[in-house]
This record gives C-alpha cells, structure tokens and sequence, in this order.
C-alpha cells in the first residue's frame, strides 16, 4: 500500500508534485518517485510502503517505450499467475512487483483489464500514445481515490490533503455534505470541490479536450431471492463459504514483510485469524485494544481466549477515555471525515500497536455487509421493516410528504434515520444549525438527491427488504464511511497495510448466491458462517451475538470529562464557530445549555449529543486544514 498524486492540465512544477507527494509520506515512509511531463502538463507522484518486491518496485513504474506510466495504492493478487501467462504471450517484465501486472493486462486487454483484477488497488495509469489518464479505484472503495476537476484540469489523490498541498485548490467544508451527514447520507466527501472516482470504476480523462467519462466496471448485482436456490443443502453451501474464505484469506498472506491480525471479541476477525492461523507460515501475531472503563466495550477476555486457542502471540493496547480524547486531533488529521463514534479513534491507536511489529495486516471488515450481520438487515422484530413501522407512526405520511417521496423516488426507506431526519426534533436542529447565510443553500438542495445517487433501481427493484438495506449500506456506509473511519486511513497514518479478506469479489459473488435464509436463520446472524467455521473459534465467539468495532460513548456533559470540556471551549466557543462561517453560534449555545439540563428525554439529549459531537470533529477538521493549507505551506508533521 503506497499513497499516489497525479495531476492533469495544471502548470505544476517538479517542487509542487513533491509536495503533494510529501504530504503522504505516513503511507509510504519507505520511497517516493515523480514523473513529470511539461509538454502535456501531466505529473504522478508515489509515496511507497514496501510490501512486496522490496529491491525493484519503486514506482513510477514505465512500460519499455515508456508510452506507459503507472502509480499503485494496492495489492494486487494472483499477480504471479498473470505475470507467467503474459510472459507466455511475450510481454517482459522488469521487476517482481504485482502492480506491475496492471500495465501488461492492459497492453494485452485494453480497457477490459480491469476484470483481471482482484485485490485493494486505485491506481493512475498515464497513456500517452492515446492521450489518456485512466483513474481506477478497486471493487467496494476499500483504498481511496478523490479528484478536483475545474475548467478541464485535475488533480488526484490518495487522500484530500494531498490535492491542498498544490495550492489549486483551497481547502473548505461543504456544508451540502454535513447537511447530508446529519441525515444519515454518507458523503463522498466534506471538502467543496472534492469528487472521488466511485468504487468499481474506471475514469478517462481526454489530456487533449480535458473531459472525462466514468465507467463503471463491477456492481454487487445481487440475485432476487427466488434465483438463490439452487437445490444444495445448508451443508454444501457452509462448505463453500469456507473454501472460498480460506482461498480469500490465503492469497491476502503472500507479503515479504511480516503479517499479522487485528482480533476483536467478534466473529468475524476471529474467523480470519483461524483461518490465517491454519495457512501461515510461522507464528501469528494478533493485535486488540482494550477499553477498562466500559466493561460493555471491554473485548480483552474474548480475544485471548481465541489467540490462546489458535496459538497466536498476542499484543493489546489500553484505551481509556482520556487516550481517546489525546488522540482526537490525529486521528481527523488522518481521516480527513468526521466521526459520531469514538472507534475510529480506537482503530487509530491499534493501528499504531501493530506498527510496531507488523507491516501488513488482515482485518474483519465487510463481513456484516455480505452475510447480512448487522440487526437492520433481519425480519421481524428490531428490524428495519419493525423499526419503520414505528417511525411512520411518528411521521405524517400523505401524498406530499418528504418520507413519501423518498419512497416514491427509490422504492423503499432505507433507514429509519431517514424518516427522523424530517421529525420536528431534526428539523427543530437542522434549521437552525448553519449561519444565516448558508441556510437558503442548504435548505435548496434536497437530501432526497444525495440518496437517490446511492441507489440504482435495477439493483434493489424486485428485491428482499433486506436486499435493498444490503446493496444501500455497501455502496454508502461502508465505501464513504466504514473503509474511512474504520479502514484505510486509520492503518495507513501508521504505515500499516489493512487486507479485507471479507472483500473479496469472488467471494462475494460466490456469497451473494446465497439464500438468505441460510445466512440468518432463527433471528442468528451470518449463520452460514459461523456454521462453517464453528469448530475453529471459542464457544463464547460463535455464540455471541453482532457486536460492532465501537468505542465507550462520551456524553457533552460539563465535568465529565475534562478535557473533553477543553475541546468544546476551544472549537465551539464564539471566536471559533464565526472564524469558519459553517455553524450557527446561537444555535450550538442552546445546544450545549440543553445537554445539560436532565428534564430533556434521553432521546433528545443524545440527539443533542451526537450534534455537538459531530459539529466538534467538523471544526477540528476545517482548523486543521486552513490551518496547514491556507498560505499552501504544510506546517503538520505527523
């Protein structure tokens, strides 16, 4: 995993690529590289961790005419594979990387190499012979790529600070994006002026007329149940799921660095690090992070018990509420996306413990998202069709209401949030959150066309209920949010490289045949799973219910936590929220007066709460940002 820039159409020098590249110097400490082409106003940069190939794959990596030019985020598996096929078709090779397979797949197959690729990967592929930039970012989002487009000119990137770095592009919260946030519409992005290419897509950009076009390559294409069946038994079908995850899982240990595990008190990391455990080579090294002061958080016994019973060395961190809070600024530094849950604060930290002695790691993410894991993907009670049934009661719904028209424009609700984002409490918050000036902005633009964006018809028409949550929640929470907060940006700030075994299309696919039935049977969740792999993890692990990666909750109330309180007077005082223009100082005042006044049901203090929160992790991010990129000098060294 590496950090890449590149650029099009800007009159960039040698200085201003590299420090964009520098920028990125956390997730790819071990090189860099430019190339630059004043002539056609083109440049690439990398910032490389070295994983694979650790003597010959620096990149920019050239093809022999060097007509070809490529910069890697990534892993690419089976590259081996494809490398002596190529090689049987003539092409030559000048090193062992397996990013250099992408330029030979596509010399070979052109526009349709992207199909031979299977891995984490975003990459920037410059053809000069055609007059073409071409932007790919892997399957589910797992590794990010943004982009700035103005009057036919671009900028790429692997993270957002490194497009602010070349000074073309100023760095500014868009209020459109928090707006969403706050109803429970993930972002691509809370920069104005900030795209990414979207998760199983290519992007083309013409270098001669500065237009691009975006493709898209993958889609999740899930089945309607009654085509699921087709007549194996929950035996057959357990075993699939277990060869196709072990096939997942050992293709994601070919590293010539050291490797290890993050490992939970849940089903799914333990899953991987018994399946890891039966194919490593050597001793496995697993990594948790312990919360003391929540016991409801509190995962250490859990995860000992399944190191112990796998026979991996085990490594902890302890967290308690003041580490969280040390540790807020960093962690927004990194993510460049605000948080309501401290667990990306966690991730952050227990990224920093395996630094210390791995460079690569498997984690457990995506699992919930094709076994259908999480509570609102199941029937019945404490459902998403239980829990809408109960906010509809809340809401008024006639033929012109918002919660209507969402229906209307999509064909179902995905969240009961969504519904509540339009109760009197919302809207009592929402309208009078942002400054004056902003609001006629705001309120202009309609929610309903940022959901409308996650969904595509042909893929959630004529489906369970559970299938539309499924493919709303993979293509928004988990590309824009989880792969964020929880993925990438957390281990790439600590130079570690986070595999998703969980995430691989072939797996998925093979999952997503599936009859739902077999993956929650009886009200258990990932059923099909935790049958197949029962034998290899504790009693305590396969029996226990879904309990999502989180952190202890901090409640905005004087004195708790002090130094919370510190953080609130620094970023939400009167000075600080009209110094950014973003926010409502009399609106966040009451908010603060409110929190602390117990008469308010508990519903409407935590709503209360999670504003603050969010406002709070907002206004750190916007310091921040102006802060190192206002004069296009970066002053952070982290």
């Amino acid at each position: 995993m590496c950090g890449i820039v590149g650029f099009t159409g800007h009159s960039l020098e040698e200085g201003d690529l590299q420090k964009a590249v520098d920028t990125l110097h956390h997730r790819g400490p071990d090189g860099s590289g430019i190339y630059l082409d004043p002539g056609i106003s083109v440049g690439l940069g990398h910032a490389r961790l070295t994983v694979i190939d650790l003597e010959t794959g620096d990149q920019p990596i050239y093809a022999l005419n060097r007509d070809l030019v490529l910069v890697c985020n990534g892993e690419i598996y089976e590259f081996e594979r494809y490398r002596d096929e190529l090689i049987a078709l003539g092409h030559t090779f000048y090193t062992h990387s397996d990013s250099e397979v992408i330029i030979h797949l596509y010399m070979e197959y052109g526009m349709e190499f992207v199909h031979s690729l299977r891995g984490e990967f975003a990459f920037l592929l410059l053809d000069k012979s055609k007059n073409l930039l071409i932007a790919v970012r892997d399957r589910f989002g797992i590794k990010p790529l943004y982009f700035s487009e103005s009057d036919g000119k671009y900028i790429f990137a692997s993270e957002v600070k490194a497009i602010f770095a070349t000074g073309c592009l100023q760095a500014k919260i868009d209020p459109i994006a928090v707006r969403d946030y706050l109803c429970a519409i993930i972002p691509d992005s809370i920069f104005e002026g900030v795209k990414v290419v979207p998760p199983g897509c290519l992007m083309q950009v013409n270098l001669e007329n500065g237009q691009h076009e975006i493709h898209q390559y993958w889609d999740l294409n899930l089945p309607p149940e009654n085509e699921r069946d087709d007549g194996r038994d929950f035996e057959q079908y357990a075993s699939t799921v277990h060869d196709a995850l072990d096939e997942a899982v050992k293709l994601r240990l070919r590293a010539d660095v050291p490797i290890g595990v993050y490992l939970s008190g849940g089903i799914d990391s333990s899953i991987i690090a018994a399946s890891m455990a039966r194919q490593h080579s050597g001793p496995l090294k697993a990594f948790t992070i312990i919360f003391p002061e929540d016991e409801n958080f509190n995962e250490l016994q859990r995860a000992k018990a399944m190191a112990e019973k796998i026979g991996a060395e085990f490594h902890s961190i302890t967290c308690d509420h003041s580490t969280l809070l040390r540790n807020m600024e960093d962690c927004l530094w990194a993510s460049e996306f605000p948080f309501l849950n401290f667990h990306g604060v966690g991730k952050f930290l227990l990224s920093g413990l395996a630094q210390q002695h791995v460079k690569v790691v498997l984690t457990g993410e995506g699992s919930d998202e094709i076994f259908l894991g999480y509570v609102f993907f199941q029937p019945g009670k404490g459902s998403i069709s239980h829990q809408l049934e109960n906010q509809l009661k809340k809401v008024k719904i006639h033929q012109d209401s918002h919660v209507r028209k969402i229906i209307d424009a999509i064909g179902f609700l995905p969240l009961p949030e969504h519904a509540e984002c339009f109760s009197w409490r919302r809207q009592l918050i929402l309208r009078n959150l942002f400054h004056p000036r902003l609001r006629k902005r705001v309120s202009e633009s309609s929610p309903l066309n940022s959901l409308a964006r996650c969904i595509k018809r042909t893929q959630t028409d004529d489906r369970s209920y559970s299938g539309k949550i499924q493919y709303f929640w993979t293509k928004s929470f988990l590309a824009n949010y989880i792969l964020t907060i929880l993925g990438d940006r957390q281990e790439m700030a600590h130079a570690i490289e986070g595999r998703t075994p969980f995430l691989d299309h072939s797996l998925f696919e093979t999952v997503g045949s599936i009859p739902e039935r077999f993956k929650i049977h009886d009200g258990v969740d990932k059923y099909v799973l935790r049958e197949a792999y029962k034998s290899e993890v504790t009693e305590a692990i396969y029996r226990r219910e879904k309990w999502p990666f989180s952190a202890p909750p901090l409640w905005v109330k004087k004195g708790l936590y002090p130094m919370l309180d510190q953080l609130i007077d620094r970023y939400l005082c009167r000075s600080a929220i009209e110094k950014t223009g973003i926010f409502n100082y009399n609106m966040i005042r009451r908010c603060r007066l409110f929190t602390r006044l117990c008469f308010f049901d508990c519903d409407f203090k935590r709503r209360l709460n999670q504003v603050l929160i969010f406002v709070l992790t907002i206004q750190i991010i916007d310091d921040l940002y102006i802060q190192n990129f206002a004069s296009n000098q970066v002053k952070r060294k982290k």
